[in-house]
């Protein structure tokens, strides 16, 4: 009996064994699908997250010194400073450019710049976005140091800018403002991030201004620094004309020697001539009338010999003698260059102590006649008949508007409200000018700091005597009647130059006392789309 009940127990219990393990089994299969499913689930919403608009738009992609920049604002920077680096490029090669820059529609990250390191142009434009990005967090960062905020006006300033844009977007048929963003800069820009980055732009732009005129200047620093530069800040003028030396072919030559000594030779003649001519010399006119007479086709004109340049403008072959204390009128010099010998007569040299003076004008344009539309261009009698026209109706126009502004009291009011009546073709605000000088200095980057006229205009402003209110209708060639009205004079163009290098030197000081940055790449990086 205990054998067969011990036997048949045993059964059942391996039976109920085989159930446990079967429900076991069956729990752990509905475990493991749960945990799939929980892992399907977090990798879902994981890459929902990673690839939604708000992880671009607010989730840190690069650090630079401290300021946080999000794969939107990144992609702003980095595709601004993309175009400026391939205009740059382009500014400096002209047509060989191309052969100096990635190619246009293609990824920049599939196109290798240096096949010896592996570098791509991504990682070029992303080197020099880096760099450009850092000089704008040095600012910002010192802006933020000295409590500086964006003042009201700029602030109104980018408001504007931005309401203005919007008008743009509607007249062009754009969606949305944020469509056109998206177009314009990226899938995920929209306004809040616009307003954004270009709040942290107006505020650097406007710190730099502060900082830039900070400084103040005494009279007596104005003075000395312009005296110590005196040479390099005067404008010199000058009459010159080349002759040159007598051409001579290296094939014609057994040996180097032989024609170095025939340039030699070439040259030697060509200083010859310039003595006799410096000889036989004595005023202005005869030096204007030897140049018409050694080269009649390049000379034939009085003023092309005649040059004016700033002392830092002058080269070395005959800069240095233009240079010198006590240089006189009249008195006259040579230069050697290697195709033939400069004969250089000095006229004059402006210390700059004149005043700057400003304007108001409303400007007359003819029509444009292009000759290009008749059949014998220029020479055609239809278009000098044309021309002749369209010159006629722009004096008749000038004359009536003369009689306008005098009728209604020859003030600037009166100036002022004919150009809000449309009748003046220029472009500028109330067609104002201002820091008008003789001769236009330049900052680093070749933008002039005063302003040079057209000789008609530039001579009535600077006569002797001229007062606020003198108005005049003056004719120009180049641009057509200008009804001219005097504003006054401003400071002295001496003291201007040496204000704008002190406060130029000053503000580079400043900028180059500004630490280093270091900038890293967060993982957000990964969602830029460069």
């Amino acid at each position: 009996m205990s054998g067969s009940f011990d036997t048949k127990a045993s059964g059942v219990e391996r039976r109920q064994a085989r159930a446990q393990k079967e429900q076991q089994e069956k729990r752990k299969t509905r475990i493991i699908a749960i945990v799939v499913v929980a892992v399907l689930a977090v990798l879902f919403l994981g890459a929902l997250f990673l690839n939604s608009k708000y992880v671009r738009r607010n989730i840190a992609a690069v650090t630079i010194g401290g300021v946080s920049f999000s794969a939107v604002e990144f992609d702003y920077f980095y595709g601004i400073y993309y175009q400026q680096y391939r205009e740059m490029v382009s500014s400096e090669l002209g047509e060989y450019a191309d052969a100096y820059l990635p190619t246009s529609g293609t990824p920049l990250a599939e196109q290798v710049y240096n096949e010896g390191t592996g570098e791509t142009w991504a990682d070029i434009i992303y080197d020099y976005t880096i760099s450009e990005m850092s000089v704008l967090v040095q600012f910002y960062n010192d802006s933020k140091a000295a409590g500086f905020s964006l003042p009201d006006d700029m602030r109104a300033a980018m408001n504007e800018e931005i309401s203005d844009t919007k008008q743009y977007v509607v007249m062009y048929g754009y969606p949305s403002f944020d469509y056109y963003l998206q177009q314009a800069y990226g899938l995920n820009m929209n306004e809040d991030c616009f307003r954004k980055v270009n709040e942290f732009i107006y505020t650097v732009n406007a710190y730099g201004q502060h900082v830039h005129n900070m400084p103040e200047y005494s009279q007596g620093q104005l003075d000395a620094y312009y005296q110590e530069n005196a040479d390099m800040f005067d404008v010199y003028a000058y009459r010159y004309f080349l002759l040159r030396s007598e051409s001579v072919n290296d094939e014609d030559y057994e040996t180097d020697e032989e024609y170095e000594a025939a340039k030699e030779e070439a040259l030697e003649e060509a200083r010859q001539r310039a003595a006799q001519i410096i000889a036989e010399v004595s005023s202005e006119e005869d030096f204007i009338n030897a140049a018409r007479e050694y080269d009649e086709e390049s000379y034939d004109d009085p003023d092309s010999t005649l040059r004016e340049y700033p002392g830092s403008w002058l080269g070395d072959n005959y800069g240095p003698w233009m240079r010198e204390s006590g240089r006189e009128y009249g008195e006259m010099t040579t230069a050697d260059i290697s195709s033939g010998t400069y004969v250089v007569y000095f006229v004059g040299r402006d210390d700059n102590s004149y005043y700057m003076t400003a304007m108001r004008q409303i400007l007359v344009l003819r029509d444009d006649i292009y000759a290009d539309d008749y059949p014998e261009g220029e020479d055609d009698p239809d278009y000098i008949e044309a021309m002749e026209q369209a010159w006629a109706e722009a004096s008749d126009k000038a004359d009536e508007i003369l009689a306008l502004f005098i009728e209604g009291g020859e003030s600037e009011d009166r100036l002022l409200e004919l150009i809000a009546e449309g009748y003046s073709r220029d472009q500028t605000e109330g067609g104002f000018y201002d820091n008008i000088a003789k001769f236009p200095f330049y900052d680093d980057n070749y933008y002039p700091i005063s302003l040079k006229l057209v000789p008609e205009i530039e001579e009535w402003l600077f006569e002797e005597g001229r007062k606020y209110g003198d108005y005049k209708m003056i004719y120009t060639e180049a641009y057509g009647y200008h009804l001219v009205f005097f504003m006054g004079f401003g400071e002295r163009y001496c003291d201007f130059i040496a204000d704008f290098r002190l406060r130029t030197q000053d503000f580079k000081d400043w900028k180059d006392s500004l630490p280093e940055l270091d900038s890293s790449q967060k993982w957000a990086f990964a969602l830029t789309q460069k």
